[in-house]
């Protein structure tokens, strides 16, 4: 019997071209992408005639008839070309070929050419491929193929084509190129602008659609995945429309060069997630970050392989202040611009992540009346898919991917993308009050301030500060992650979310329990009490111990490693101080009298340390003895009274030194004794210096000044030292003398409320921290000065305030003493030269030690003007 065959009927070529593809700017994608996968390395689209066109009922055209040019400078192509492959409906290189001229292919369909029929009712098609001499001319008028007649096949309709010279498109007025191919599409079928006249008859023109083919092509090309920067350009022209080009805003023209640039300007910090397949598609990496730091990388068998690998996911959630800060970079509101786009080879496949698009369902899941949901307003981001394979197929319209396995397995409700967005959506929602804007703050002024400027990401204030945040994201770090300990094959947590957990639960833990000692030797507490306190360390115990299990489940790196073996040392800690009340309980349990194992030790520390207090306290009293019988003594004995003040010191500190050593011994006092040590070193070599100078020659007033300046200054400074180290020794006050971290307002705070003087002292701050590097004992120095200058000038009270002002720390002190004295009065400035004094039994060292100090600590001192015009006013300026 005779065989059946298909038939290709003429209307076959309406079907798979402008009844397709109903949507111009992806017919424009769709040729560009033809340029790519030609290896052009640009396309020009240039628009003409849109505002004169010829008459649309007019079944012809002319010169002045709309038209659309889209070049490239591909490879071109020569007449076996053009009838086996451009001519050839469905074949398609690119299906047996995924790479070509060392790109990834963008399509495998075989219609993209039928565009040409979407966009206008005529074709010329010139081409030309590299090595030959001539253009050829492929002339297609698109309604010769939209008659009905049953029997009429598509490849009964003769094309006509031409050899043309450079001269001739010279003549024609068409643009010459070396190489590849230019389409002249004439007659378009959309109106691309919109004429409209006001009352007095003058026109102006609509170009709205021009905008969006622009921010259109701009979605569609992701440079980061399918070619190198700068490899591949896409220019957009109407030359007519010039002027209305230029009134538009930057974000707003339609002429020049596309590229999609979105995410390079979105340079502000938000909270994002990332994961892509590595390791040949075997492995998926998954990295979460919060404001620019990583909260955790979690390396997992890809339990969706085979069928997706080379797949990249990137999400950016937005908050009230990020929204405002895409808006005044991109100069579009988030949600105009779209959500989460899916790129295939390069280039993005429409309509995903569109405006009300909700292709991966996260509107339908909010809806469901779940409020702690994240929606497409609140992300932006991609999906990038390398697809070698062609796993992912795109529909024959362009509007789509036919769902199958891969697309269902990446979509879907347990697919790859869920899983991965589920772990940003719970970070984000577990720690709202982190990310939230105070409710003291009104979002509209607040995005207006951002717009303006006013307001820099450096300045953001949130609910929830740092310490608070770190300790909830530790707490929860466990369910965001959500992985089978099976597939994690190595996991980073970051270690300061670790390491500031102990550091905070250590310094409060240690004080509760230095507390608990105390009060068991002053027997202040009972056997209840410390079975209270024992449950608590338990619990503390488990917890902990549950934490290290849940981390040594996985495979960690090293600093992760590391973190994990402070817990694990701080474990200890809690268990050795459950061993030690334990044993107090025990005591308290069986009757015994202080006198057995732990009043020895408790009872021995109490005596030393109430008769060290004790022998501190005379020496106290000795040292201010001494110096009011210095102060009375005046000018005459001053130098005999030094002399005698520095022997005195020596042996004090000597004595204190031995009783302190002997009784209680810490490195904290060891650093003290050993500044002291250092200090009276330091007044030898000085007074060793001017013996040495005033025995080698007769010297001249002048040159015995300058001879023995700098080494008073010196014993001057270090006597300031050693003087203020004995009184921290006594008054137990500082941790160390050496540079640290200060907290300055708790610092002040706590030394004027620990330290007595003849003054009143009035300080008040509403700042709890603003830490600043340096010495405690230089700090102390610095403000025993200014409060015994403004006791020699008479005043009776000093006033200390400290604020921050533009990121630095300002301390003011003013007291209501004698004021500046008449000398500095036009130099103010001089009171902290060195040896400049208006006292006679000053020394003029005092102020010079003040700023020379606050100099190395990074600060300055100024003199301000004083209230009221009484006093001093001293201002100090901490960076």
């Amino acid at each position: 019997m005779e065989k059946l065959h298909f038939k290709t009927n003429i209307q076959l070529k309406s079907i798979i071209g402008k009844d397709l593809i109903n949507d111009e700017n992806i017919a424009i994608l769709e040729l560009v992408k033809n340029a790519f996968d030609a290896d052009a390395k640009k396309v020009e689209v240039e628009y003409l005639n849109l505002r004169n066109n010829d008459d649309a009922t007019v079944d012809t055209f002319s010169e002045e008839t709309s038209r659309l040019f889209i070049k490239d400078n591909g490879i071109g192509m020569d007449l076996e070309d053009i009838q086996e492959k451009w001519l050839n409906i469905a074949f398609s290189g690119k299906k047996n070929n995924s790479h070509q001229h060392n790109r990834r292919m963008a399509g495998a369909k075989g219609v993209g050419r039928f565009s040409c029929d979407r966009l206008g009712e005529y074709l010329n098609l010139y081409a030309k491929k590299k090595g030959t001499d001539n253009y050829i001319l492929l002339k297609i008028d698109w309604k010769k193929f939209e008659i009905e007649d049953s029997k009429k096949e598509i490849q009964s309709i003769d094309l006509d084509y031409e050899l043309l010279t450079k001269q001739d498109l010279v003549t024609n007025n068409i643009p010459v190129f070396e190489n590849g191919v230019l389409l002249e599409i004439i007659k378009l079928r959309s109106n691309w602008v919109q004429e409209s006249k006001d009352k007095v008859g003058n026109i102006s023109w609509n170009t709205d659609k021009l905008v969006s083919l622009k921010k259109y092509l701009e979605k569609l090309i992701n440079p980061n995945q399918a070619f190198e920067k700068n490899d591949f350009t896409i220019s957009l022209d109407a030359p007519e429309f010039q002027k209305e080009n230029k009134e538009k805003e930057a974000h707003s023209k339609f002429i020049g060069h596309i590229e999609n640039t979105i995410f390079e300007k979105l340079d502000f910090k938000t909270t994002s997630i990332e994961s892509e397949i590595i390791e040949k598609g075997t492995i998926i990496l998954t990295t979460l970050k919060d404001k620019g730091e990583i909260i955790f990388w979690v390396k997992e068998k890809n339990e969706f392989y085979p069928l997706l690998k080379n797949i990249k996911i990137s999400l950016f959630y937005l908050n009230t202040y990020t929204k405002s800060f895409f808006a005044k970079q991109t100069g579009i509101r988030s949600f105009a611009y779209g959500s989460i786009f899916l790129f295939i080879n390069g280039f993005r496949v429409p309509p995903y992540g569109e405006i009300n698009n909700d292709w991966l369902g996260l509107e339908h899941r909010k809806g469901q009346g779940y409020a702690r949901f994240l929606g497409t307003r609140d992300l932006v981001g991609r999906i990038e898919i390398l697809d070698d394979d062609n796993d992912f197929h795109i529909i024959s319209s362009r509007e789509g991917v036919a769902k199958y396995d891969s697309f269902r397995l990446l979509t879907e409700k347990n697919g790859y993308f869920l899983k991965t967005f589920r772990r940003l959506e719970k970070y984000v929602v577990d720690g709202l009050s982190w990310d939230s804007v105070p409710n003291s703050m009104n979002n509209v002024e607040t995005e207006k301030k951002i717009m303006s400027g006013k307001l820099k990401e450096d300045e953001l204030i949130y609910k929830e500060d740092d310490l608070i945040k770190k300790r909830r994201v530790y707490e929860s770090i466990y369910s965001i992650i959500s992985a089978k300990t099976e597939n994690v094959t190595e996991l980073y947590i970051n270690e300061d979310l670790i390491l500031s957990k102990i550091n905070e639960e250590k310094i409060n833990t240690e004080k509760d329990f230095k507390q608990l000692i105390i009060d068991f030797g002053n027997k202040k507490i009972d056997g209840d009490a410390l079975s209270r306190i024992l449950l608590k360390k338990a619990i503390e115990n488990k917890d902990l111990e549950k934490q290290i299990n849940d981390l040594s489940k996985y495979t960690t790196n090293e600093a992760t490693t590391k973190a994990i073996e402070e817990l694990q040392a701080y474990k200890s800690e809690l268990e050795l101080q459950a061993k030690i009340i334990e044993e107090l309980k025990n005591e308290l349990e069986l009757g015994k009298s202080e006198k057995d194992l732990n009043k020895k030790q408790i009872e021995k520390n109490k005596l030393e340390k109430e008769k060290l207090e004790k022998d501190i306290k005379n020496l106290k009293v000795e040292k201010q003895k001494a110096e009011q019988k210095a102060k009375e003594e005046e000018t005459k004995r001053k130098q005999a009274e030094k002399e005698k003040d520095e022997k005195v010191k020596d042996l004090e500190l000597e004595k204190l030194k031995t009783e302190f050593y002997k009784k209680q011994s810490s490195p904290e006092t060891d650093a003290l004794i050993h500044h002291v040590k250092n200090n009276n070193l330091q007044i030898k070599d000085a007074v060793s210096s001017i013996i040495t100078g005033l025995n080698k020659q007769e010297l001249s007033v002048k040159e015995m000044k300058d001879l023995i300046s700098t080494p008073l200054y010196k014993i001057f400074q270090y006597n300031e030292k050693s003087l203020k180290a004995t009184d921290l020794i006594l008054q137990s006050d500082l941790e160390k003398a050496d540079a640290q971290k200060i907290n300055l307002p708790s610092f002040i705070d706590g030394y004027f409320k620990n330290t007595n003087f003849d003054i009143k002292v009035h300080f008040s701050t509403t700042v709890s921290k603003f830490q600043i590097i340096g010495s405690k004992l230089d700090l102390a120095l610095i403000l025993d000065n200014l409060v015994d200058n403004a006791t020699k000038w008479k005043a009776k009270n000093i006033w200390v305030d400290f604020i921050i002002l533009e990121n630095t720390g300002v301390l003011n002190l003013y007291d209501d003493g004698n004021g500046l004295d008449a000398k500095f009065i036009n130099n103010p400035e001089d009171i902290f030269k060195f040896r400049n004094t208006a006292k006679l039994e000053g020394t003029g060292f005092g102020l010079y030690l003040v700023r020379e100090t606050l100099t190395k600590m990074n600060a300055n001192i100024y003199i301000d003007t004083p209230t009221n015009n009484i006093g001093m006013n001293f201002k100090i300026i901490f960076k």
